[in-house]
């Protein structure tokens, strides 16, 4: 029996990516942790050749130049030092030495999966190693066309078409994380719907944190917040997070409830300096906290004590901290997306991200609502993610069994 070998590179993903991160450790640790049937097996690749990991699956790492010419090493060489000098005078040069070092380290690790047997790669976040294999990868968004041109999308506009025209187009298979995600990758581009697939999102590991009442305490006097006494926003500070909204609405907020807080966590994205300038402009600086970076036991903590989660964020088809909180009890007030309603369907609150009045309104609703709900669409879950992803590699093993290496 042919098995289909699939190659899953590892990365050392950075803390502070926030969702990104998340996502791809989860995902990486759901795999790990599978059985998938005996048509497929899991390779984890490193590419680093110093990885180290315990792994329930076949580990590959490797090193591309591991048995280096001397040309490579001049080449390499060469390229750090222009690299340290500014390269300012010798950009097209330096260029062209790097495309050739990339050309000859992809051309190495292609020979190296063929000859360990693997017949497609899986990238568990939007990633591309140009390597002329097959793959199947994951998709999160199109925001540079799907929702209004925010400067993060416009300074990278190129970049990301040349990512969907040079990438996706090129994907053997494409996984979303809603339906709503599918219908949106095939309104905005001219890809085959056979060759999406939904792999559903799912929470990030922080659901399954333990942290005891005391330490919840401890954490909410630390922050000097108060239980059901604030809004929590985990977002990092991009134009399209809409933090904007958030303000203005507690302008109006305090107005009644004049102790009431709005918790921001997250790293700066380029936002940062004006959304601080928009609070202190505004004399919110008592109910407004930016706390930054935070750990998942005070993210946790923020969630089981928080009146709600409120994300009036632009950008969809969907995102990790709605289900994060649902899955912790939290309420949920939501920007109105169709991702967001295939996630979430009646638990959360839903308005319009460009209307204060409607996101004021409902954050009112909820600080005078006692009223609890049980978050029950348990569709979105990373055990039924890595099925959704054993589903779709069962159904590509007869298409990529039509040509060998």
């Amino acid at each position: 029996m042919h098995k289909l070998r699939v190659g899953v590179p590892i990365d050392r993903y950075d803390l502070h990516a926030g969702g990104a991160f998340s996502y791809a450790t989860q995902l990486i640790a759901g795999i790990n942790n599978h059985v998938f049937p005996n048509e497929i097996d899991i390779i984890f690749l490193d590419y680093t050749g110093k990885a180290n990991i315990e792994s329930n699956k076949e580990f590959l790492s490797f090193h591309p130049y591991e048995n280096s010419s001397f040309s490579d090493y001049f080449r390499k060489a060469l390229i750090e030092m222009l690299k340290r000098s500014g390269k300012i005078f010798f950009n097209k040069f330096y260029n062209s030495l790097e495309r050739k070092h990339s050309k000859k380290r992809n051309e190495i690790i292609k020979k190296i999966l063929v000859k360990n047997d693997i017949h497609v790669i899986l990238y568990v976040k939007p990633d591309y190693v140009d390597v002329n294999f097959p793959f199947v990868t994951v998709h999160w968004d199109i925001g540079h066309r799907s929702t209004y041109m925010f400067p993060e999308f416009a300074e990278s506009f190129e970049s990301r078409e040349a990512y969907y025209h040079k990438v996706l187009n090129r994907a053997l298979y494409i996984l979303t994380e809603t339906q709503a995600g599918k219908n949106e990758l095939i309104n905005f581009t001219s890809i085959n719907a056979d060759r999406i697939g939904v792999m559903p999102i799912f929470p990030g590991g922080i659901i399954n944190e333990n942290v005891p009442i005391d330490t919840q305490k401890n954490i909410l006097t630390r922050f000097n917040i108060s239980e059901n006494k604030f809004f929590i926003y985990p977002a990092q500070f991009w134009a399209h997070k809409n933090h904007i909204a958030l303000i203005d609405a507690m302008r109006e907020i305090i107005k009644l409830h004049p102790d009431v807080k709005l918790i921001l966590t997250g790293s700066d994205k380029g936002n940062l300096g004006y959304i601080k300038d928009c609070i202190k402009e505004k004399n919110l600086n008592k109910n407004i906290q930016i706390v930054g970076f935070v750990s998942n036991e005070e993210l946790f903590t923020f969630y089981k004590n928080a009146i709600a989660l409120v994300m009036p964020t632009f950008l969809g088809p969907s995102n990790m901290p709605p289900l994060e909180a649902a899955f912790l009890d939290c309420p949920v007030i939501l920007s109105d997306l169709n991702g967001h309603r295939e996630l979430m369907k009646d638990y959360a609150t839903y308005f319009d991200p460009t209307d204060v009045s409607d996101l004021h309104n409902k954050m009112l609703e909820h600080i005078n609502s006692n009223k609890t709900e049980t978050f029950n669409n348990s569709y979105f879950t990373i055990k039924n993610s890595v099925i959704a992803l054993e589903a779709a590699l069962l159904k590509l093993k007869p298409v990529r069994f039509t040509w060998g290496h």
